[in-house]
């Protein structure tokens, strides 16, 4: 059997330089015999990292990404797993499947001193987690090896368990996914994490050689986006291809900064919420500290803060207001017809719909004056037009 510890990535161009510290924490493991589940904010961009270690010298990797399963559940999974080792799964059972996986496992075990499989974006195969589905893969890391009499005698090495290592990616960690499928030993071997924290400037201008930025970005426009990203790979991406000077008003800026709160649980997001106000923290969420969505930052008695200026604007933005009532009544209706105007009449029979004694232009002045002033409205660019004689457009800049 032939399979070449080889893969035509393109992470090969990020050269011999890129995330060391990385790199150096993931060797340590590895050499340890310790599988583990490497954490990570979503979209941070794991996956070229790991395309970069499947092409390492030290350990023979095998490369498994379930982003290009079919569909997600365990039968495509062992199927493409067999694939992936150039065996041949069609018209086998899950069982046979699975049988083959390990005897091809156990004859790389034999002629490597280590081998790795990584299973990136694991955790899209959540919802068919189960307690066996997991035990088998753990009892991969068991096989015991010998040193077949096929191999020649320059590859053959001593056999045994923990020659085998697995590499599992997720955005969670798996007990808090799929807390049923694990028990006994299962929790201790998925317990064994290893956070992902954003890239350095340096490593994600290394990126850039992967996939280019979009012409005419100078030099110091890059930098700055750098500064934004805060190291998040696909956030440094939909930045490069914004035309918006307001990056937060780029639908795909907002839609990145979504989904980084979404994911989290509640008590992370009150947390998320508390630094991005400045207020102060005694103790922050390891998950948090961790992926490095949250990094310690002493200015005052402020200790934390966000990776990126970006989502802490975005939080203090999108934060619930509670306007006062005629305010309120006011921006819900200019809101609800942004861009058209509303006239003074209209106005005047929401804002004051049993008080037209009090529904004066004085008082209509009033009100538009302090809603302009309001810090959410300034802090989401509502700008308030007025249109003399006729009403007032509310516009978002």
């Amino acid at each position: 059997m032939s399979l070449k510890n080889q893969y035509n990535f393109p992470e090969a161009k990020l050269g011999p330089g890129f995330a060391q510290d990385k790199l150096k924490e993931f060797k340590q493991l590895i050499e340890a015999a310790l599988s583990f589940v490497v954490l990570s904010m979503p979209g941070v961009g794991v996956s070229y990292f790991l395309k970069y270690l499947t092409m390492q010298k030290f350990a023979y990797f095998i490369h498994i990404d379930l982003y290009s399963l079919p569909t997600l559940n365990q039968h495509e999974f062992y199927r493409m797993f067999l694939r992936d080792l150039k065996g041949n799964p069609d018209g086998k059972s899950d069982g046979q499947v699975f049988i083959e996986t390990k005897e091809i496992l156990k004859k790389l075990a034999a002629q490597h001193e280590k081998v790795v499989i990584i299973f990136s974006r694991f955790d899209q195969l959540k919802n068919d987690f189960d307690a066996n589905f997991l035990s088998n893969l753990q009892a991969l890391t068991t096989i015991q090896t010998g040193s077949p009499r096929s191999a020649p005698a320059s590859t053959k090495v001593a056999g045994g368990a923990g020659k085998i290592v697995l590499i599992f990616t997720s955005t969670r960690p798996l007990h808090e996914i799929a807390p049923t499928a694990l028990t006994g030993g299962n929790l201790n071997f998925y317990s064994e994490e290893l956070y992902f924290k954003p890239y350095s400037k340096d490593d994600l201008k290394k990126l850039l050689r992967i996939e280019p930025s979009r012409p005419g970005l100078g030099s110091s426009a890059i930098e700055k986006l750098l500064d934004s990203s805060g190291g998040h790979n696909q956030l440094f991406r939909i930045l490069l291809s914004s035309p918006k000077q307001n990056l937060l008003l780029d639908r795909f800026v907002k839609m990145q900064m979504k989904e980084l709160i979404d994911y989290l649980d509640y008590h992370q997001r009150k947390q998320l919420q508390k630094v991005a106000l400045g207020k102060s923290i005694e103790e922050i969420d390891d998950y948090l500290l961790g992926v490095g969505m949250i990094k310690k930052y002493q200015i005052s008695n402020i200790k934390y803060q966000i990776f990126t200026p970006l989502l802490s604007e975005y939080i203090k933005t999108n934060l619930p207001v509670k306007l006062p009532v005629k305010e309120a009544r006011l921006f819900r209706l200019l809101r609800a017809g942004i861009g058209r105007t509303v006239s003074k009449d209209e106005i005047f029979h929401e804002v004051w719909p049993n008080d037209s004694d009090s529904a004066t232009d004085w008082a209509l002045d009033a009100l538009i004056y302090r809603l302009r002033k309001h810090p959410f409205m300034q802090a989401n660019n509502y700008v308030i037009e007025s249109q003399k004689k006729v009403g007032y457009t509310l516009v978002q800049t």
